[in-house]
């Protein structure tokens, strides 16, 4: 932990209340991101499991702070942005995902938007996070009240950027909604601005447009058949203005807001919001995102990891809420979870900010936007010296790579200019070499840093007997006579991790292992060990699956992107298959054969043979996890005439029980129009049967 903190914002250890699960050990970092900002890491072991929170913690009302929403490429409609390509390109020093959003789709959020003072999306009736233009964050439900004055009449707006339900209301709308798609019973109204600053500023209307056919992004009114009778349709050459505004809290004070929701903390305790998304799904421990305000005005952007069993379990809504709490929060909110749970954060001695989780779809997620913190403060002269990592903690015989950073006062990196000298003490510790140090005695001292006027501490620890060892994956399986790699972790007795040699003295029965973990199977089950000082872990390596059939055939049905395309999914023409029909194109995306079945906890994947219709086109697999969310994988190009046999793996990730929803093709660039059949579909179970 970073020494004298300036201001404590974040607790040196967490206690959650229950239902949060019982904390047998906690790990934490804290370090400085920038005045007023502090970022914590707590490794947590508890009765449930690994549970890694992050948190970042920002105090209101700073001159030298400030916190804005962005979003995706700029835009409402995007192909979606990761939170620290935002963090990066908006200057931020940390920044959290944000709102729900129409994933796979228009990747629109589904709430609330104000970035730079401007509202982008009017909200619907669920929580939101504000920060007002004095800095202080809120959190509270917003409502939208808008008007177009036109020649001789005043009518009511009921959306910015959010399209009227079918034949009903009047919508606004800018170039950040993007595409306008056709759409029946409605009149779209061309407009150009000639006053002001949009979204409510004057406008002329240019033309009435053709609302069956897809118009490119723009300012428009968009009026629906049952508001004919209020608006009427303007002429061309007429002047429209717009005005519009927020409540409980007027647009003019606020600086930014985004949205999320259900609301989860009240008055300091859990809050059943009935407002989404909520459901059953929530009960279990997924990755999580939130935001949460201190009675002081601390605001907490709060990452729960998750759907990892060897690092972090997740946690319920029920359980983030008691986190929230444990931390100092009243008040608390949701953000869109699952694989889009990201935090960036600019690390102390960073230039630039950076992942700091990790999500649980094996990389990081495009999303819709994001919140992020920014610092205002001035660069000065190199005030200290900092390490990454900020402690050095090894096993006997381990390197440890860190790096040296010089920063100012205000936690900016700053060319050091003068070089740097380093030794250990105790000598006897270890050394450094290239840019590392290697453990060689058990004991504790520090990596003593000089450059200069300025010095650095970096606290040592070597250990040659570990707390706690762990083999990773924890259910490992391989097939026979196939290799596979493992890893191990080793911890202190408070919970860090310990960095490991490269060689360790890994033992196999019923297969070969070398000293980096990697095994190759026989063609039975085989145990591994590894003894690490006085604590031995063992494993049970799995060899082989089995194959379980799925009645696939007898629960297909067809289903294309966008809807209505050409094709068909039957049964056929042998038992246990299915010939999918499609026709790709510009109307038609992809083509599913759909049979949403049930898959047992422990699979591992998915086989079957497919006829190929050489038509160029990918076939694919679409499961549904735990936790409702959607996963894609890749199966095969069609590019080989005739029949071959297809096995899709599970990422290791994959919250289980899963489902598998559909087996389709999707196409590639240009038309691909074709028949394949589907037989023997089955699902790969680990183990034997």
């Amino acid at each position: 932990m970073i020494a004298a903190l300036a201001l404590a914002l974040l607790p040196a250890q967490l206690a959650p209340a229950a239902p949060f699960p019982h904390i047998l050990a906690d790990a934490p970092t804290i370090e400085r991101v920038a005045p007023g900002v502090q970022y914590g890491q707590y490794d947590l072991v508890t009765d449930a499991g690994p549970i890694v929170v992050h948190v970042v913690a920002v105090a209101p009302h700073r001159a030298d702070l400030h916190l804005d929403t962005v979003l995706a490429d700029d835009a409402l409609a995007s192909p979606g942005e990761r939170v620290s390509a935002m963090a990066r390109r908006s200057g931020a020093v940390a920044g959290i995902n944000g709102d729900y959003f129409d994933i796979g789709n228009t990747n629109a959020p589904t709430n609330v938007v104000v970035s730079h003072g401007t509202l982008e999306r009017s909200p619907r009736a669920r929580a939101a996070l504000v920060i007002t233009r004095d800095g202080f964050p809120q959190i509270t439900e917003l409502s939208f009240v808008g008007q177009l004055h036109l020649a001789d009449r005043t009518v009511g707006i009921d959306a910015l950027n959010v399209m009227p339900p079918p034949g009903d209301g009047i919508a606004l709308l800018t170039p950040a909604f993007g595409s306008v798609a056709p759409r029946a019973n409605l009149t779209l109204v061309a407009l150009t601005p000639t006053d002001g600053t949009p979204p409510f500023a004057t406008y002329r209307v240019t033309g009435i447009l053709d609302n069956t056919v897809a118009q490119p992004p723009g300012y428009y009114a968009a009026i629906g058949l049952n508001a004919y009778g209020s608006a009427g349709v303007p002429n061309v050459g007429d002047t429209v203005a717009a005005t519009g505004d927020l409540t409980p809290i007027p647009l003019a004070n606020v600086a930014a807001a985004i949205g999320g929701g259900p609301l989860i903390l009240s008055d300091g305790a859990w809050n059943d919001d009935p407002d989404g998304p909520s459901g059953g799904e929530y009960d279990r421990r997924i990755p999580s995102s939130g935001a949460a305000i201190g009675s002081d005005g601390t605001l907490y952007l709060i990452e729960v990891d998750g759907r990892e069993p060897e690092r972090s379990v997740g946690v319920t809504r029920r359980e983030f809420a008691a986190l929230m709490a444990s931390l100092g929060a009243v008040r608390g909110m949701a953000l869109d979870g699952g694989g889009s749970s990201t935090l960036a954060v600019r690390t102390l001695g960073s230039a630039a900010p950076s992942l700091v989780n990790t999500p649980s779809d094996g990389s990081e997620r495009p999303v819709a936007d994001g919140i992020f913190v920014y610092s205002d403060a001035p660069t000065g002269p190199p005030a200290t010296i900092v390490a990454q990592p900020n402690a050095l903690r090894a096993l006997v015989g381990a390197r440890v790579p860190f790096r040296l950073s010089a920063i100012d006062a205000n936690d900016h990196v700053v060319p050091l200019g003068t070089p740097a000298t380093m030794r250990v003490e105790p000598a006897t510790l270890g050394n450094i070499e290239n840019g590392a140090f290697v453990a060689n005695a058990p004991g504790n001292g520090a990596l003593l840093v000089d450059a200069g006027t300025l010095h650095a501490r970096i606290p040592l620890e070597v250990s040659g007997d570990p707390a706690r060892v762990e083999i990773l994956p924890t259910h490992p399986n391989v097939a026979e006579n196939a290799s596979l790699q493992l890893q191990a972790r080793a911890y202190d007795a408070r919970g860090f991790a310990l960095a490991l040699p490269a060689a360790l003295p890994w033992r196999a029965q019923g297969a070969t292992i070398g000293a980096d973990g990697s095994l190759h199977a026989a063609t039975h089950d085989a145990v591994v060990s590894l003894l690490l000082g006085d604590h031995l872990a063992n494993a049970r390596v799995t060899v082989g699956s089995h194959a379980i059939a799925l009645a696939f055939a007898e629960h297909v049905r067809f289903f294309t992107a966008p809807r209505g395309g050409e094709g068909s999914a039957s049964a056929g023409p042998c038992q246990g298959c299915v010939t999918l029909q499609y026709a790709l194109g510009p109307g038609e995306r992809a083509a599913y054969a759909l049979g949403e079945l049930a898959l047992p906890v422990g699979s591992i994947g998915i086989a079957f043979d497919v006829q190929d219709d050489g038509s160029g086109a990918h076939l694919k697999i679409a499961l549904r996890n735990a936790i409702n969310e959607a996963r894609y994988l890749g199966a095969v190009t069609l590019d080989r005439p005739g029949w071959r046999h297809v096995v899709v793996r599970f990422p290791p990730e994959l919250a289980q029980p899963a489902h598998l929803t559909a087996i389709y093709v999707i196409g590639p660039p240009g038309d691909a129009s074709g028949s394949i059949v589907l037989r023997d579909v089955r699902v790969l179970v680990a183990g034997s049967p």
